[in-house]
């Protein structure tokens, strides 16, 4: 899905659109990697910390904003009542679904990877924390998911 939307930083607007790992700033490509703190763009190590609306690239300070429809709050959607519990497995960071590995009715043993989550171009293995049936799989292959949200619940 490609995100588009206007920044200001400093006192300059920029257009910018990310599909994956390419990133055009006013029509100029980009491509970048993303690995804990350091951000490769067009293979060139840069060194990025974000705090609020500023952000701190290689020791240097940039204040920045979302300009336009990107500035606005999106609507969340109404909050679902989540189940609780040792058999519910929620995401632990914000990310895309890349593959399931259960469906319901399956047995799974403590450990089993029920699911990966790619997120920051890393994937995570979501593993059962308990042995039990899938009682539900909430997820599918290429879903975007939020922090904490339910991914599968054992019985």
């Amino acid at each position: 899905m490609v995100e588009r939307f206007r920044l200001k930083v400093d006192d300059l607007t920029y257009e910018v659109e990310i599909d994956g790992d390419k990133v055009m700033v006013n029509g100029q490509p980009f491509y970048i990697q993303i690995n804990g703190d350091t951000v490769l763009v067009d293979g060139r190590p840069h060194k990025v910390e974000l705090k609020e609306n500023i952000a701190l690239v290689d020791g240097i300070t940039y204040r920045f904003e979302l300009v336009g429809e990107a500035a606005k709050p999106k609507e969340a959607p109404p909050p679902e009542k989540a189940p609780e519990g040792e058999g519910v497995i929620k995401a632990i960071m914000p990310g895309k679904i890349i593959a399931v590995k259960v469906k319901e009715g399956d047995r799974v043993n403590k450990g089993d990877v029920v699911c990966i989550l790619e997120a920051m171009k890393m994937e995570n293995e979501i593993q059962a924390p308990k042995p039990g049936v899938i009682k539900e799989v909430r997820i599918s292959p290429g879903d975007d998911v939020e922090m904490n949200q339910v991914l599968v619940v054992i019985e």
